[in-house]
């Protein structure tokens, strides 16, 4: 039995920054770390992180003191006022590409444009660029029409672009002047261009990350519809050995926030069948 794994895989560039600027920290011996909310969307690096000191809270009023980092996704513009306000230290480890769909989304604002996010308006990187907009945006995560002739359209990062374009095409109906500004992540469209082409070549495709990731349910989704025998997996505890009856090629892909371990002993369980 064969194993294909794709070329881009394990950390992106945004989720690896992070990271490493949190091991840093740790080495410095510093107490009372927090996040708002997990740093990145994947269990098994969360609970890691949080044996070595390093915890998640929802309710940022929780921390009094101590140092909080800001994660990957980014944290609302209130939650960043209150850091402040208390004077607690801030790492910031929001991804540059997040901050990007920020910083367009607000010239778009402030240009007078209606603001368009297409996303999952329950993701956190939504929730916080809408923060700083003063919640004043329309988040899409499928065609629709919007009451207003001047749009402005900026993505989530880990959006699909076949959907982007969908929802620009159905704006454009009833639009007399719109503005986009193309900001899904270059990695997260690489790897789904490269999960799709792999789903063609093998028997079975495995999609590795958690189950709270957008980009890595983005790509078990696109890979479905190429290969219907796909499985999103976290760890090699979900694997199933019938899955692989007749099966001589496997294609292994996973989400920007997996940790190379997790793909190494899930890789290595497959060939131990």
């Amino acid at each position: 039995m064969d194993i294909l794994k794709a070329e881009h895989i394990g950390f992106c560039f945004g989720v690896q920054r992070a990271i490493n600027m949190v091991y840093k920290e740790l080495t410095r011996g510093t107490k009372r770390i927090y996040t708002i909310g997990p740093i990145i969307h994947n269990p098994q690096m969360v609970k890691i992180l949080k044996e070595k000191g390093v915890i998640p809270v929802e309710d940022v009023s929780e921390i009094e003191e101590g140092t909080v980092i800001f994660r990957t996704h980014g944290i609302k513009k209130e939650e960043e006022a209150y850091i402040k306000q208390r004077g607690l230290r801030i790492i910031d480890t929001t991804c540059p590409f997040v901050k990007r769909v920020r910083k367009y989304a607000m010239y778009l604002k402030k240009n007078t444009y209606t603001v368009v996010i297409v996303g999952d308006s329950n993701h956190p990187e939504v929730k916080s660029v809408l923060s700083y907009l003063g919640n004043d945006g329309i988040v899409l995560q499928k065609p629709a029409p919007v009451n207003a002739k001047k749009i402005g359209i900026v993505s989530q990062t880990t959006q699909d672009k076949d959907t982007f374009v969908r929802i620009i095409e159905g704006l454009l109906v009833g639009a007399e002047e719109m503005r986009i500004y193309n900001t899904i992540c270059e990695n997260t469209e690489i790897r789904q261009r490269e999960a799709k082409s792999l789903a063609r070549q093998v028997d079975i495709m495995l999609i590795i990350g958690g189950t709270n990731s957008a980009n890595t349910k983005k790509l078990y989704n696109i890979v479905k519809h190429v290969q219907p025998l796909a499985y999103h997996i976290e760890t090699e505890d979900e694997i199933k050995p019938q899955w692989f009856s007749d099966v001589h090629k496997v294609g292994i892909t996973g989400g920007a926030s997996t940790p190379d371990f997790i793909i190494d002993v899930i890789e290595k369980r497959i060939k131990n069948f």
